[in-house]
């Protein structure tokens, strides 16, 4: 890793960032792994769940993923029979549906969430947490300015 001097691997926002994503992504995931979803999966699959139908370029918006990711994402949980994706009324526009099989793997994961998500939350701390969401929030705003300036 090149890095300036008197900088330590530490200092690096974004190496920290994917750090710790890394780190809760596999304690989440393997706190719900008996419902058959990734936490990726479960987010996207989650909003899918909770509309009748959704635009990709939509859920790619609530998301705050890119097309190409999200396109991505969302053919593994088509292989695996969690959605589906049709053609909207424009043939450009792909529509997606959760089918039965992905309702049925949500309702399955939502509890192992909450049990993950209450023991990450005491771990850490009431107000520790809060203050770790709202630190998170405000790094978005302020990446997606940044990134809106370029």
């Amino acid at each position: 890793m090149i890095l300036k001097e008197g900088m330590s691997g530490k200092s690096c926002t974004c190496g920290e960032l994917r750090r710790a994503a890394r780190a809760i992504t596999l304690l989440y995931d393997n706190a719900f792994k008996s419902s058959g979803l990734l936490s990726t999966q479960l987010g996207v699959l989650d909003v899918i769940c909770n509309t009748e139908s959704l635009r990709i370029s939509d859920l790619a918006e609530k998301q705050g993923m890119d097309r190409t990711t999200l396109t991505r994402n969302l053919s593994v949980l088509e292989r695996q029979g969690y959605i589906k994706i049709s053609s909207g009324t424009d043939h450009r526009t792909r529509i997606i549906t959760a089918t039965l099989k992905g309702r049925s793997a949500v309702a399955k994961a939502i509890p192992l969430w909450n049990d993950v998500q209450l023991k990450v939350k005491q771990e850490m701390g009431e107000n520790s947490w809060h203050e770790l969401m709202q630190n998170l929030g405000h790094f978005v705003r302020v990446a997606n300015q940044l990134n809106d300036k370029n």
